[in-house]
């Protein structure tokens, strides 16, 4: 009978004694579990933020280029537009033959300048596609600063020597561009790996789990945190 009683009691120790310890294991989980879907949140924003500066960028590069594309020409016939405009305006009543000749200048006028923003449409969408193709080469996993460097100067030159006044603005939106994919991929990567080191000393194996988001006319792989297994817990 005392040996029963002496078995019951280890046990009753023993429940007191692991039950804790279970509870602790599933405390550190559930705090690490937290803590990913935490760094994940952070992750997401610093992604939506970068990808509004990297539009932002874009749309920018875009609007300077059109500014130098429309140069004089646009001017000049807008210019002339007003001019026409403000003969009409001057003109009476009797004065019908000239109406009609300022008129038929006028519409002619409007013509040609429909017929530049045509052209300056169409040349847009050549360069943007020119872009696409340079910075889509910009970022790769296996290439380092240097060698990035290099392809991006001998993508520039390629675009360049078809737009030499484009150069300047080229470069520095491409290198801007690069900036910011750059500072955001390091930065959720360092993220990650923090989250992923602290999670593993709670008992929660984690790792990059990596997708892709469109930065301007890149597409970049970013490592949010992905849970694989417990170590411990139950």
């Amino acid at each position: 009978m005392k040996k029963f009683l002496s078995l019951a009691l280890l046990c009753l120790l023993l429940v007191g004694i692991v039950t804790p310890a279970y509870a602790a294991e599933d405390d550190d989980i559930a705090k690490a579990l937290e803590m990913i879907e935490k760094t994940n949140r952070d992750i997401d924003k610093k992604i939506e933020k970068a990808v509004q500066e990297a539009d932002s960028l874009h749309a920018n590069y875009l609007l300077e280029i059109q500014k130098l594309e429309e140069g004089d020409n646009v001017i000049k016939l807008n210019e002339e537009r007003q001019k026409i405009l403000s003969e009409m305006n001057k003109l009476n009543s009797n004065e019908q033959d000239k109406l009609t000749k300022l008129t038929e200048k006028l519409e002619q006028t409007i013509a040609k300048i429909d017929e530049e923003k045509l052209r300056i449409q169409t040349k847009m969408e050549q360069i943007d596609n020119e872009i696409d193709a340079v910075t889509a080469e910009l970022v790769s996993s296996d290439d380092d600063s240097k060698k990035l460097n290099d392809k991006l100067e001998k993508l520039n030159e390629k675009l360049n020597k078809k737009n030499d006044k484009y150069a300047e603005k080229t470069d520095k939106f491409t290198k801007d561009l690069q900036k910011v994919i750059d500072d955001v991929y390091n930065e959720t990567l360092k993220m990650s790996a923090v989250a992923i080191e602290k999670a593993a000393q709670k008992g929660v194996i984690a790792e990059c789990s990596w997708k892709l988001v469109r930065f301007a006319d890149q597409w970049v792989w970013i490592d949010p945190v992905r849970v694989i297994r417990f170590t411990k817990g139950g």
